[in-house]
């Protein structure tokens, strides 16, 4: 079962400021003190670290502290805070594991402080369950008592509870309402309509003998719940013949519906749940959150929680994603979600799981919008459009860009394996069709034989290229080209801007135009190696130019949420989230619709679908590097 990784639980989960103060709500009991003192004393320093900032310690620095120490009496302790740490760095296997040994030191144990110690890993292993998809388990851990949890995780903790209970037997369903109601006051516009789809459904699937308890004891009686229980009641007394009654509920429940921004017709179908009506304020996405591609998966949960309103609870739509790690999976998560009425799905990421989705999405007639960075042969359909700009897109963008500049003769510098030969084929077709020349190529090892490891020196790999030409296309990861211009311009290939002013000498070397996908480019390579990549373009789909204005709230946004600047996968989700809420409102085929023939406004640039694959027909944004006013280097908008 894969578990609604619900954008309620997420923001609160991931937009904190990364220095945010985290303290353990109860007493944790005081370190043991009869072990060995350097445990101890390496101990207390990670925890008082943690709690001034919990991100800056990870879960790492307190197994070490057990390995070294592992029949210490601090172990329980350091487990503890090892399961909390995993837990907020989202790794839920390491949490499960660490937060489980606690519990189990715990119970029966004739220690009061290994018991409070249980007691508080309970909470913790709670939420981490409900994130692993076991409902049943989440449900067990949890309870609707107060926790002794640290105020980062108290609304995470709340979210938790609310979705597990919702999932069970309808008197655990109906547990769930209030703790829906405790959520409300404090949630962001695009987490409330999340809340009131999930009430809406639980209302709507309880038998009709728990209605009249659960209108009488909810304490809360200007929440959604006692809205949707009201109007429940309301129609059921109608439809029974009941019509007095039904009118003087009515009466009662009208008021709160529309204080809650609801229609003032009663309605079991207006607040998005699985209820036959599609939602336009609601996206779902699908990705391999906790698998290989996990890195990448947070990147796009990043770029989706800006669209759902983090930092500042502004957000366009609401975003329900489904954790899917294998193809199975994710095309089961594509029938869920489309169950939930969403307007659209965001990914999968992974080859075959874009597969596997796109299959059901099309068959559903639900848009899909893929964040595969492989949209050449994947699967397609009516429904289905990839959002990232291929390799070999950006790499034929990259030869038409440098035939513009009059340049016709051209060397390639790839690695030997699929993506090389790809981009490298992609790229010099346009270069043939644009009338230009491959006067050379040279190829490397992507792994190094010997150090089984990437590439990291060129240098014998630049000194094949001998011949004559005037640019150079290196398809590479950000990591490489870091090392691949230096070895460059080491060999008499002096990158440049083109064309290079005649009355200009280079003292060792000819100047020679830079070209790369530059894949996953960061600030880093900038301080590594811009002087070697002056009037390099560079083609990474999307890189963060705070001097563009039409970028400059999006970084913003993105730095104030997560403290960094935004990468492609965070981009991508975003404009994939951002296009399905501004095209989305009349419904999942008139947004396909719009996909396959409209042309709207992104951050990766004016996106526009081929209308037979849908995959990026636009040519997407080109990034050059330039040395400004003080000689400082920066990557800049290629105009």
């Amino acid at each position: 079962m894969n578990l609604a990784f619900r954008v309620f639980a997420l923001l609160v989960l991931l937009a904190g400021c990364p220095s945010r103060r985290t303290t353990l709500g109860g007493q944790v009991p005081d370190v043991p003190s009869n072990g060995d003192k350097r445990a101890h004393d390496r101990f207390e320093d990670l925890r008082r670290r943690f709690l001034q900032d919990a991100r800056s310690v990870p879960a790492e620095d307190f197994k070490r502290l057990i390995e070294e120490f592992p029949a210490d009496p601090i172990v329980p302790w350091a487990d503890l805070y090892a399961g909390i740490a995993a837990l907020k760095a989202r790794n839920f296997t390491e949490a499960d594991k660490q937060l489980t040994q606690v519990m189990n030191a715990g119970t029966g144990s004739p220690s009061g402080d290994l018991q409070k110690l249980a007691a508080k890993a309970k909470v913790y292993l709670g939420i981490t369950k409900n994130y692993e998809g076991d409902l049943a388990a989440a449900r067990a851990l949890l309870d609707t008592r107060e926790p002794a949890i640290d105020e980062e995780s108290r609304v995470e903790y709340y979210s938790a509870l609310a979705f597990s209970l919702a999932a069970g037997a309808p008197e655990e369903a109906a547990r769930s309402l209030p703790v829906f109601d405790s959520l409300w006051d404090q949630a962001t516009p695009t987490e409330r309509a999340v809340i009131l789809g999930r009430v809406e459904e639980v209302v709507a699937a309880l038998p009709a003998e728990l209605l009249w308890r659960i209108f009488k004891d909810l304490p809360n009686r200007r929440g959604p719940s006692i809205a949707f229980v009201g109007t429940r009641l309301a129609l059921d007394l109608e439809a029974s013949g009941d019509t007095a009654a039904a009118a003087d509920m009515s009466d009662k429940i009208v008021p709160i519906r529309i204080a809650l921004g609801l229609s003032r017709t009663l309605s079991m179908t207006g607040a998005g749940g699985a209820t036959g009506r599609v939602n336009p304020g609601l996206v779902g996405a699908v990705l391999p959150i906790g698998g290989q591609s996990d890195a990448v998966a947070q990147r796009a949960v990043e770029g989706l929680g800006l669209a759902a309103g983090a930092p500042s609870g502004t957000g366009v739509v609401a975003i329900e994603i489904r954790a899917a790690i294998a193809a199975p999976a994710a095309a089961a998560a594509v029938d869920q979600l489309a169950g939930q009425n969403v307007i659209a799905i965001v990914g999968p990421i992974g080859d075959a799981s874009v597969d596997a989705g796109a299959d059901r999405a099309d068959a559903l007639g639900v848009p899909l919008l893929t964040l595969t960075p492989h949209a050449i042969g994947r699967k397609g359909g009516t429904f289905v459009f990839h959002m990232r700009h291929s390799p070999e897109a950006r790499a034929r963008v990259l030869a038409k860009r440098a035939l513009a500049k009059g340049i016709k003769t051209f060397a390639v510098f790839a690695p030997d394996n699929d993506y090389g030969k790809a981009t490298t084929a992609a790229f010099s077709a346009e270069i043939v069709k644009g009338g230009g020349s491959i006067v050379e190529t040279v190829t490397y090892p992507p792994i190094d034989p010997v150090t089984q490891k990437p590439t990291k020196s060129f240098a014998a790999f630049t000194g094949k290229l001998t011949k004559d030409w005037d640019a150079l296309f290196a398809p590479a990861e950000s990591d490489s080209l870091e090392l691949i211009a230096p070895a460059l311009a080491a060999t008499g290939h002096v990158p440049k801007s083109l064309p290079f002013p005649a009355k200009k000498k280079l003292l060792l070397g000819r100047p020679i135009m830079l070209l790369s996908t530059a894949e996953d480019l960061k600030e880093a390579f900038l301080l590594n190696a811009a002087r070697h990549a002056d009037g390099a373009l560079l083609a990474p789909g999307y890189y963060p130019d705070n001097a563009e204005p039409a970028n400059q709230a999006f970084i913003a946004q993105h730095m104030a949420a997560y403290g960094r600047a935004p990468g492609a996968t965070a981009a991508y989700a975003y404009d994939a989230a951002q296009l399905a809420a501004a095209a989305g409102g009349s419904g999942r085929a008139a947004l396909a619709q719009t996909l396959s023939k409209g042309q709207l406004t992104g951050v990766t640039g004016t996106i526009k679908f081929d209308g037979t694959t849908h995959q990026r027909a636009d040519d997407g944004i080109v990034y050059t590097v330039v040395e400004e006013t003080g000689g400082v280097w920066a990557i800049r908008v290629a105009r």
